[in-house]
């Protein structure tokens, strides 16, 4: 190879080097038009999700406003089945008078919750006092890997034991 060809080389890449960096500077985009429209679509996408949920707050928002002495004690506002057993489990506890100390809800429980979830919902319901104690009980191999879906109805008088071995299916109860 001759010495002039290997100069010219090392000239030529050093040239797109400088070219690259002060394109950079001065926000000249390398881009090429398939990268331009995966942007724009995921731009398009982040759009309508961001439209999605303000339209789910608003509903909530007027849900809430013609029922506000009935608080929501579950995520999945789309199941009418659901709503009608909380609210149920809801006039039972009334009905009962032991709102005081003793208290009976059911608890919903869907794929994908996590320990951390199930925990914050039963100290939501006033089922456990402290949801980083059940938290840390429910994140145990045991009982992490084998939390069931369902509804499952839980009083307060329960140990955190036997509220998981319940949500687990390890007891019948």
């Amino acid at each position: 190879m001759k010495k002039s060809s290997l100069r010219a080389f090392g000239i030529a890449c050093f040239a797109i080097g400088l070219l690259i960096t002060f394109s950079e500077r001065i926000h000249i985009p390398f881009i090429s038009s398939s990268e331009t429209n995966t942007e724009e679509q995921y731009k398009t996408k982040i759009v309508q999700l961001e439209q999605q949920l303000k339209d789910a707050n608003e509903q909530l928002s007027t849900l809430g406003q013609e029922q506000p002495e009935q608080p929501s004690k579950e995520t999945a506002t789309d199941d009418k089945t659901s709503k009608d057993e909380t609210n149920k489990s809801e006039e039972t506890v009334a009905d009962s008078g032991t709102t005081d100390q003793e208290v009976t809800d059911t608890l919903y429980i869907y794929a994908g919750l996590t320990p951390a979830e199930v925990a914050q919902k039963l100290k939501d319901m006033k089922i456990v006092t402290n949801s980083v104690e059940m938290e840390l009980f429910l994140a145990q191999p045991e009982y992490a890997t084998s939390i069931q879906k369902g509804q499952f109805q839980l009083n307060s008088s329960m140990s955190i034991e036997e509220i998981a071995n319940i949500i687990t299916g390890k007891s019948d109860n």
